[in-house]
């Protein structure tokens, strides 16, 4: 057996799902993947115009320094201020990152000793639980419950699982896979909570800006009930940017000084060019979110009319994001019933025990790397399939 740390570490299902899709298509079979949570849209004009003068300037390409471009993390801070809710953020406050999954890990070994305990909500975030074991920290998953068409939070087992090796909470909202937007008095009641156990409230806020109205994202760092809150955001899904990993960290100043050591071990500095992009991209925030929700909202309502007409599964509405969890109505394992429609239907799937044991018996299928009419027929592939 490995001896390290990695040897904690499950690879989630869907590495064996991709695996099969890819021997798929190199056999010539037409999939439609609706796997893959990313926001099917070109970036701002602007980030890319950005991204072609800095590599037609003659000025050597070196490192930014650790915490990113002063210039850019300014910037970051004014769309914090403007478009979070974040009255009071400076760059001083802000650290740039390669994407959420990289600030997250900065957070985690910020914060944690060996052998202390993190809330994960599940149906989780299957690299969140990773960066937990890789940290030697202990993951301590507690249900969501289902309720009226929703995800809800199960407050008696929040309080449950909380003991005296429990370091931290993590929020993800609008939540990845269940798409849920965790409502203001749920998050203020959670500080709360927080703030009465003495625990730090990680919040991953990368799908913020992509929510569905009436639903409405409310960063708990604007609450003023709890100081010990870090703010986790990416650019690859606002902005599509997924593939530029770019992303930040807003907390304390003295937490943020301390994620910088973390931050030079492991990369440095996020990638300038990326960070040129983000840059550029803020400045659009408004025009270039209000097309992607209208946009998503249009893919949403396609793959959730064509996923009626199929009885073994039963969508959840998503708050937001850009994924629908849909219950299994069938006797067999998520990963089986994943594995069935990829190689009878062709559409690409994650099952949903690849975000823990409450994800067992749902599917997540993105819709937001796809149009309505790819929508419309994965479904009806599905519908024939199934039926």
């Amino acid at each position: 057996m490995w001896h390290g740390r990695t040897d904690r570490i499950q690879r989630p299902p869907i590495a064996a799902i991709n695996a099969l899709a890819a021997d798929l298509r190199a056999e010539g079979r037409d999939l439609i993947d609706l796997g893959q949570a990313i926001l099917g849209l070109p970036p701002p004009p602007a980030a890319m115009e950005a991204v072609r003068s800095y590599l037609e300037t003659s000025e050597p390409h070196g490192y930014s320094p650790d915490p990113g471009l002063p210039e850019v993390r300014d910037r970051v801070a004014g769309f914090l201020r403007r478009h979070k809710g974040l009255a009071a953020a400076e760059a001083s406050e802000l650290l740039l990152t390669c994407g959420a999954n990289q600030a997250f890990v900065n957070a985690l070994l910020a914060l944690t000793q060996p052998g202390d305990e993190i809330v994960l909500f599940g149906p989780y975030y299957f690299d969140h639980l990773f960066a937990i074991e890789l940290g030697s920290c202990v993951p301590v998953e507690v249900g969501l419950r289902h309720d009226a068409g929703r995800f809800v939070l199960d407050w008696s087992a929040l309080e449950a699982a909380l003991t005296e090796r429990t370091r931290c909470v993590v929020l993800v909202s609008p939540a990845n896979p269940a798409g849920m937007v965790f409502r203001p008095d749920e998050v203020a009641k959670l500080c709360e909570l927080c703030r009465r156990r003495g625990l730090w409230l990680i919040s991953d806020e990368t799908y913020d800006l992509l929510t569905f109205p009436p639903a409405r994202h409310q960063s708990p760092a604007t609450m003023g009930i709890l100081d010990e809150v870090v703010v986790l955001g990416s650019f690859s899904k606002t902005f599509a940017l997924a593939g530029w990993r770019i992303g930040y960290l807003y907390g304390p100043a003295e937490l943020v000084e301390e994620t910088i050591k973390v931050q030079d071990a492991i990369v440095v500095c996020a990638p300038v060019p990326a960070q040129l992009a983000a840059a550029a991209a803020v400045a659009h925030a408004d025009e270039y979110c209000a097309h992607a929700v209208a946009e998503l909202e249009r893919r949403r309502d396609a793959l959730l009319e064509g996923l009626a007409a199929v009885p073994q599964l039963t969508p959840i509405v998503p708050d937001g994001a850009t994924f629908v969890m849909a219950a299994i109505d069938a006797p067999v394992s998520s990963v089986d019933f994943a594995t069935t429609i990829l190689r009878e239907a062709g559409v690409v799937t994650v099952p949903g025990s690849a975000f823990g044991p409450s994800g067992e018996g749902y599917l997540r299928l993105s819709f937001g790397n796809q149009r309505g009419a790819r929508l419309r027929e994965a479904a009806g592939r599905l519908r024939t399939a199934l039926c």
